[in-house]
């Protein structure tokens, strides 16, 4: 298998968690997610505490103030923040039943982050590789499940996350990197897009909705 096919392959991986049996895959991140999920819960309560309260409500319109904000305003709030926020992101807007947009970020923390990772190859693997693990893999398989249930959707999500990323600087990446994860968020999008009649299939043998036909 060549370099880029092993690319392409790990970066499918991820997308189709929910078409097929997910055993393996946590078996395999086992030892990552034991040190890495206390992290990971400490996203939200770390950023919030540095939000402080606001300056006439106190703490708590501090914060619910992102679940009002669009998710332009919400993604310039956290340009130049570490990958990770982007995942905090996701968490808030998918608990407040902003699902799609919470998709976006979803595919956002991916591709910053996986552009921090390959830029930074030598990084302590049970620092930012196992958080990347532990959040892929409890935050993956609901909204993936959800996502797919509109593929068309979903690509023009893919596709909006792209140009987003296209048009602001990564304090965490290089653009190589940048470039690279993005190469393979768009053979992942052609993908899907190539399978979307055998998903909806699959999906439906599962029992599960397909929203859009």
């Amino acid at each position: 298998m060549s370099q880029t096919d092993a690319k392409r392959h790990r970066s499918l991986a991820a997308v189709h968690c929910e078409l097929t049996p997910s055993t393996t895959r946590r078996t395999a991140l086992s030892t990552a997610l034991t040190g890495a999920l206390s992290l990971a819960t400490l996203i939200l309560p770390l950023r919030v505490a540095r939000a402080g309260p606001s300056a006439t409500g106190g703490a708590n319109d501090s914060a619910s103030q992102p679940l009002s904000q669009s998710v332009e305003a919400l993604a310039a709030g956290i340009q130049h923040e570490p990958p990770s926020a982007a995942f905090e992101t996701t968490k808030v807007l998918w608990e407040a039943g902003r699902k799609d947009d919470a998709v976006f970020f979803f595919y956002l923390g991916q591709l910053r982050f996986r552009a921090r990772l390959l830029t930074n190859p030598k990084l302590d693997p049970s620092g930012e590789p196992a958080l990347f693990n532990a959040l892929m893999a409890t935050m993956g398989p609901p909204i993936n499940q959800y996502a797919f249930a509109d593929i068309q959707k979903l690509v023009a999500t893919v596709d909006r996350v792209i140009a987003w990323d296209d048009g602001h600087a990564d304090d965490y990446a290089s653009s190589a990197a940048r470039e690279s994860v993005k190469a393979d968020l768009r053979k992942m999008r052609d993908d899907v897009l190539a399978r979307q009649d055998e998903i909806r299939r699959t999906r439906s043998e599962k029992g599960l909705p397909n929203r859009a036909p």
